[in-house]
């Protein structure tokens, strides 16, 4: 096993895409893939109402609160509220590519104010015991320098940053709007190689296109994990062999119908029972039948049903009979 194995697999936090619910499907799939919370201001904790929510979006052990803002007092206070209400790990985003993020002076802008972002995570250190991780790209900007990206990432490491995940393209925010920034900007694997071949001590998280468990696997020769994002928000099956694969472990689920009749189907009926609709739910289960005979007939079934007023579990054992092929 490698010196570093906490984050030798991990899902990347998507905004609208990877709430609590897809964080607990990924646990039923895989004990040892680490989840991040999706993005959260920290002004939502500190000045808003969403301390009350952090314990339930805690629940998916290991997983990590992702903070977003440039206020070090506040980044210190949600700190210590994400370990009083259960979070592993505290992840500062750097690296999100949003017009709203330059505004409010968060996200991929702080790369070019590596002195306040020094800050930012000295006081998440100070805020609380958990460790802190710093999610970057390799530049703001095409014309970002390897110069400047080495003073960000040593000033980072220095204020108690001891991880690093790498979104291995820089962003062109001209010539790219914020969907764009994840695909269009050539990406740059070996550069982030190069990092953890200068700083061995550091721990290197390689994220940006990765969509097959044999790519994942081959950059890990490299680095010190992985991060996926997409890839598994649009074949979430792919978790199923991650603790084989990745941690040497047994897999916890072994097939689709298993996965759906054992965990996601009770997991949900104590939510419908609660008054919760089945699309919060179905949303995350329309790629589990991904690259399977009758894919498009279960994403079809569900599509046309699972969003009906009062749409019931009979709808996903309907749908699991057309997957199936009963």
């Amino acid at each position: 096993m490698p010196k570093y194995i906490l984050h030798r697999f991990c899902a990347a936090p998507m905004l609208g895409a990877t709430d609590r619910h897809f964080r607990s499907f990924v646990r039923f799939l895989s004990q040892k893939t680490f989840v991040y919370s999706e993005l959260v201001h920290c002004h939502a904790i500190t000045k808003g109402n969403y301390r009350i929510e952090l314990a339930e979006n805690a629940a998916a052990h290991p997983a990590a609160l992702q903070l977003a803002g440039c206020d070090p007092q506040s980044l210190g206070e949600a700190s210590y509220a994400a370990y009083q209400n259960g979070f592993d790990e505290i992840n500062l985003n750097i690296g999100c590519p949003s017009p709203k993020g330059v505004v409010s002076n968060f996200g991929l802008c702080l790369m070019d104010d590596p002195e306040l972002t020094a800050e930012c995570v000295r006081a998440c250190v100070q805020g609380s015991p958990l460790p802190v991780t710093v999610k970057c790209r390799l530049g703001s900007n095409p014309e970002y320098s390897k110069d400047k990206l080495l003073k960000f990432l040593e000033l980072n490491m220095a204020a108690g940053c001891r991880c690093f995940i790498v979104h291995a393209r820089k962003a062109d925010m001209q010539s790219f709007d914020t969907a764009q920034n994840r695909t269009k900007p050539p990406l740059d694997y070996e550069a982030v190689y190069r990092l953890k071949q200068r700083y061995p001590e550091t721990e290197w998280i390689l994220n940006g296109d990765i969509k097959t468990a044999k790519q994942a696997q081959e950059h890990l020769q490299y680095v010190d994990g992985v991060m996926l994002g997409r890839a598994l928000y649009h074949n979430i099956f792919l978790l199923a062999s991650v603790d084989s694969r990745f941690f040497d472990l047994p897999d916890l689920i072994h097939s689709r119908r298993e996965f759906l009749i054992q965990k996601a189907i009770p997991y949900i009926q104590a939510r419908l029972d609660k008054g919760k609709p089945l699309s919060h739910f179905v949303r995350h289960l329309l790629s589990l039948y991904q690259y399977q005979p009758h894919a498009n007939a279960w994403r079809r079934f569900l599509a046309e049903n699972a969003y009906k007023p009062g749409a019931s579990l009979d709808v996903l054992y309907k749908a699991l009979e057309i997957a199936e092929g009963v």
